[in-house]
Formats: structure tokens, C-alpha cells, sequence
């Protein structure tokens, strides 16, 4: 009988200890189980910062393309603002001296005139604004070699031609002046009559149906204007 029960002993004391092995196993799993669900978390903020640190340099990038594309705009706008800013390169520029010029002529005169003088203008106000001038009071010519200008009479004593040498004037090439206007009209040979010149004619209409000539003369081989002539086109009625 002592034999039997030491037998039941040793066989209970082993059940509890298979029993104690597998709650402990079943404790460990869950430990471990924890700690690894602990790392997870722990471990989850650093693959976020992963994440972000990408995210970052991103929004770096996107800065510096910003500001190279800003650079871009500013050549482009810059590119935009030194276009209109160069007189010489565009049409009808209001800037520029042809353009000043051409709108003068459109009425009538020419920049370096005096307010008042122009076609049409009698020889009684060209007195009061000039006085007399060096080739005297008689025939239809008056010279002003004072203001490098020469007009003409008509028969009605009214300016009918006005020709101007203003040193402004020959500052000017006829490059110049073709760029900012476009193409004459008409375009004459003249070294027949003075070698190594041209004249390029402009016909100007304006808005009280008059019509005029504006002619830059120039010489071809140095393209200087040498003066500048305005006169009523012969077929205003």
C-alpha cells in the first residue's frame, strides 16, 4: 500500500509539474507576446520618423524648385520688363525719337519747331516766332540757320515745306528709324544729285483727312539721317 501511494504521489507530483511547466510556458507566450507588442509600439514612432524624414527632403525639394522656377519667372518677367524698355526694337514706340517724330509729323510739325509752327502756318506768325530770317523777306524761301531749319512758302505765303538738319536728327541712323516705323513708303536714290544718300518717304494720312510726306534723308554707306523734310503731299485735295 505504501508502494501504491508513493506511486499516486510521484504521479501527482508530476502532473503538477507538467501543469506548472505549461502555465509557465502559457506566461512566457503572453510575456513575450507583450514585449513584442511593446516593440511594435516602440518600433511604429521610429518607422514614422522614417516616413516623415522622407516627407521632409520632399518639401525641401518642392522649395527649391519653387525658387527656381520664381528665377525663371523673374528672367521671363525681366525678360518680360527689358523688351518694352528698348525703344529702338519696337514699332511705333512712343519712346523712341522716330516715334516722336512720326506722331510730330502727324501734325503737322516736327519736334524741334516751336509750338505754333508747321504747315500751314503764315509767314506772319513764323516772324513773330522766329523773326527774320538770313536769306531776307522776299521769295518763298526762309532759311534759319540759327535753328537749322529751312521752310518754304506758298503762294499764299503759308508754310508749305519744312526742312530740318537738328543735330538730333543726325544722331540718328536709318536702321533706326525703319525699325520703329516699319518700311517707306517709297524709298529714292538721291546720289545722283549728293553721292552716297537716299531718302526713305513716309506717307502720313491724319485724322482731319490732310496728308503729308515725311522724308528722312540719310547717307547709305555710314546709314546717318542728314536731315529731315515735311511737306503736303500734293494730291491733298
Amino acid at each position: 500500500m505504501k508502494h501504491t501511494h508513493q506511486s499516486y504521489d510521484r504521479k501527482k507530483l508530476a502532473y503538477k509539474l507538467i501543469t506548472t511547466s505549461a502555465l509557465l510556458a502559457i506566461g512566457f507566450a503572453v510575456m513575450t507576446g507583450c514585449s513584442n507588442s511593446g516593440e511594435a509600439k516602440s518600433t511604429a514612432p521610429t518607422k514614422a520618423e522614417t516616413v516623415t524624414s522622407p516627407a521632409s527632403s520632399t518639401d525641401q525639394n518642392t522649395d527649391l524648385n519653387t525658387n527656381g522656377q520664381g528665377s525663371t519667372s523673374t528672367s521671363t518677367s525681366t525678360s518680360t520688363h527689358q523688351e518694352p524698355a528698348n525703344s529702338t526694337a519696337t514699332p511705333h514706340s512712343k519712346h523712341s525719337p522716330a516715334a516722336a517724330i512720326f506722331s510730330a509729323a502727324k501734325q503737322g510739325t516736327l519736334p524741334n519747331l516751336p509750338k505754333g509752327l508747321g504747315l500751314g502756318t503764315s509767314s506772319d506768325l513764323l516772324f513773330e516766332l522766329w523773326g527774320k530770317s538770313e536769306s531776307g523777306s522776299t521769295g518763298p524761301m526762309r532759311s534759319y540757320a540759327k535753328y537749322h531749319t529751312d521752310i518754304m512758302l506758298d503762294g499764299s505765303d503759308k508754310v508749305t515745306e519744312i526742312t530740318s538738319s537738328d543735330p538730333e536728327y543726325k544722331k540718328l541712323l536709318i536702321k533706326q528709324i525703319v525699325d520703329d516705323l516699319g518700311q517707306p513708303t517709297e524709298t529714292v536714290d538721291t546720289s545722283r544729285d549728293i553721292p552716297d544718300t537716299a531718302e526713305a518717304n513716309y506717307t502720313i494720312n491724319n485724322t482731319s483727312g490732310l496728308s503729308y510726306n515725311l522724308v528722312f534723308s540719310y547717307q547709305t554707306k555710314t546709314q546717318k539721317v542728314n536731315y529731315i523734310r515735311l511737306y503736303f503731299n500734293s494730291k491733298t485735295p
